[in-house]
């Protein structure tokens, strides 16, 4: 298969697909930023996106290892050590902050992080990330198209009134500082000021990587391919979870602590 695709039109369709089936046309997402999803499927949020999650510094670090310009493979090492530490942000490590999210919903950390099972829509995702990011036999440009753009650009997180996921499990779901620090970093609103620098930054070097080293019709093809696989994979993902407790009764930080 061939595409007629230049630069501009190519970055073009990637947003296109991301904006298309962006996170919020999820109905897990829906649920979630509506303040209505219950402790269990809270919860089994927490467990089924944390594996995928505790993939992503090796993931771009495997893009990264494959690109010869200093400047580009800086920003993405400057991506991985802000995951990995906080320091730029003087946080703590980001997905430890995910874990705190957890235990904020009453798992332990042992829940989460050695959890017994894991969902075969779980699998796939990894398998699809980890393969496109650092097989030798598949370009980068997959990998930066369908990871680190499709989790990077995607356009504001936000519930129907407009507030980010921070403001949801801190206002709705009433969850204490610890509960909602990492969706400060990883979820955005429609007003600039509380989209992430953090995401903006990295999926401005996710384009610019793109724009570089897609210059065939066969790599921009390829790159357009794995992000539809991607998607289709991750929509199934969230689909999974919400399976988990797709109609329980809404849950409240301080109704649980009573």
């Amino acid at each position: 298969m061939t595409s007629t695709y230049q630069q501009p039109a190519f970055l073009a369709e990637l947003d296109r697909l991301i904006v298309d089936r962006r996170k919020m046309t999820s109905p897990l997402y829906q649920r979630v930023l509506a303040g209505e999803a219950s402790l269990p499927l809270l919860q089994a949020f927490v467990i089924h996106r944390y594996p995928i999650k505790a993939f992503w510094t090796r993931n771009i670090l495997g893009i990264a290892s494959r690109i010869d310009d200093y400047a580009l493979r800086c920003e993405l090492i400057e991506n991985i050590y802000e995951e990995e530490t906080g320091a730029l942000t003087k946080s703590k490590r980001h997905l430890e902050t995910f874990v705190d999210f957890g235990r904020a919903l009453g798992l332990a950390r042992e829940d989460i992080v050695d959890a017994p099972e894991m969902l075969p829509e779980t699998e796939a995702v990894i398998r699809h990330n980890v393969g496109v990011c650092n097989r030798s036999d598949v370009h980068f440009t997959q990998g930066v198209a369908s990871v680190l753009l499709l989790m990077e650009g995607q356009p504001p997180i936000v519930s129907a009134d407009g507030r980010s996921m921070s403001q949801v499990m801190r206002e709705t779901y009433r969850l204490p500082p610890a509960g909602w620090l990492f969706f400060h970093h990883h979820a955005s609103s429609t007003d600039a000021d509380h989209v992430s620098e953090l995401e903006d930054d990295h999926a401005s070097t996710a384009r610019t990587l793109l724009y570089r080293f897609c210059t065939t019709d066969a790599l921009r093809q390829g790159a357009i391919d794995a992000l539809q696989r991607a998607i289709a994979l991750r929509h199934a993902h969230f689909d999974a979870i919400l399976a988990c407790d797709p109609a329980g009764v809404p849950f409240r930080h301080d109704h649980a602590a009573a």
